[in-house]
């Protein structure tokens, strides 16, 4: 596969100077709507999760800036050393930077950085099951559907079921010598 032109995007560290843009972002409704809580967040609970991500070891968070503009987010989270897995998150908030090409390219990059620099044999994906379009997407990235957590989350009153994906690094070294994708630069 083979995308149509080559993207401007940098995924850059999350600077304190983020947060308020971040928490904005992350209380809108589109995008918590997939997501397992509906945070009320603060200012003073970002710098906290800030200073948290800061120190962490078994996560990571970029900005996803794309054509120079702050657009979104993409993580690699909750990495096991133990059995080389991590799982990957990624929003693009800005409507107007939104697009198929920009989502499985930031997918593909996510499987590189987790298999080539972090030495992961697995990645991982966990998806609202009515999330249709964002399981396509994954589809079509070469991740596959391992099973469904039935009822898993209680989001506003509703049990929602988890697909829960993942991608073998064996199938990611074959998949990667099919595809044509912009390497994005990770900082």
């Amino acid at each position: 596969m083979q995308m149509k032109e080559s993207l401007d995007v940098r995924c850059r560290s999350i600077q304190e100077s983020d947060l308020e843009m971040i928490m904005k972002w992350r209380m809108m409704p589109e995008i918590t709507k997939y997501m397992n809580t509906d945070p009320q967040l603060t200012l003073a609970g970002q710098k906290r999760w800030y200073d948290n991500i800061c120190q962490s070891k078994q996560d990571f968070y970029w900005v996803v800036e794309v054509d120079g503009v702050a657009s979104g987010i993409a993580s690699l989270v909750n990495l096991d050393e133990t059995a080389k897995r991590i799982h990957t998150g990624v929003y693009i908030a800005e409507k107007k930077k939104r697009s198929l090409q920009l989502t499985m390219e930031l997918q593909w990059n996510l499987y590189e950085y987790a298999f080539e620099v972090l030495h992961m044999e697995k990645v991982c994906e966990e998806i609202f099951s009515e999330n249709k379009a964002v399981i396509r997407i994954l589809d079509m990235c070469g991740s596959k559907k391992e099973g469904v957590l039935r009822n898993h989350v209680l989001k506003n009153g509703i049990y929602h079921d988890v697909v829960v994906r993942g991608i073998l690094k064996q199938e990611w070294n074959c998949l990667k010598e099919n595809i044509v994708y912009t390497h994005f630069l990770f900082e």
